[in-house]
């Protein structure tokens, strides 16, 4: 097993990759500005070839809704919702407000104080907990370390746990006096978020 130690060729010492051996780079502003395009088009935009564009899931929610087998989780003007364009250029309505969090077991781990830091943020600029947002605290453990971890994960126990999400997320305002359909998913977690579109 390897030493978590590091050394660099001067001796400085650092644990898991952090140490004093991480100097600035000195970067004047031509060099940052092409430092940061090279990472907008190698990593935001991505370098992999997305291919024809896949089919729209929600041109089915759409019939299944018509046919009474699924209630569709909409985004209302009153979410005030932000239009963004996905990578495979798709518009799609993102909401700012009446938010539902689901947050995230690796990032409460690895970033403390995550989701209470987006939460203060949110109470700073005015918005009302159990109005504007829901600190949920009926979610389910979403998989995501099993996704990972162990293999373990399917389809079917992924799609069980987001269909319960959901569901949660959509009654959730009932409780505090609104409709069903008040508060819209804001998933936290990347994995989460993957798993659910999968």
């Amino acid at each position: 097993m390897a030493d978590e130690t590091e050394h660099n060729t001067t001796g400085a010492e650092g644990v898991a990759g952090h140490g004093s051996f991480f100097q600035d780079t000195n970067l004047n502003a031509n060099e940052a500005e092409a430092a940061t395009e090279w990472v907008r088009r190698q990593v935001d935009r991505r370098t992999v070839d997305l291919g024809d564009r896949m089919d729209d899931i929600r041109e089915h929610m759409w019939e299944l809704e018509k046919d009474g087998e699924i209630i569709v989780h909409r985004i209302t003007d009153d979410m005030e919702p932000v239009e963004v364009e996905t990578l495979f250029g798709w518009t799609k309505r993102v909401p700012t407000k009446k938010l539902w969090h689901h947050k995230s077991c690796g990032q409460c781990g690895n970033i403390p104080g995550y989701p209470a830091s987006l939460m203060w943020f949110m109470n700073q600029f005015g918005f009302e907990p159990g109005k504007d947002y829901l600190d949920e605290t009926d979610q389910t453990s979403c998989t995501a370390w099993n996704y990972h971890g162990s293999g373990i994960g399917n389809v079917e126990s992924l799609s069980a746990v987001f269909l319960r999400n959901f569901h949660q997320a959509y009654v959730s305002g009932q409780q505090h006096g609104h409709q069903a359909g008040h508060f819209f998913p804001l998933v936290h977690c990347g994995t989460s978020f993957g798993n659910y579109k999968e």
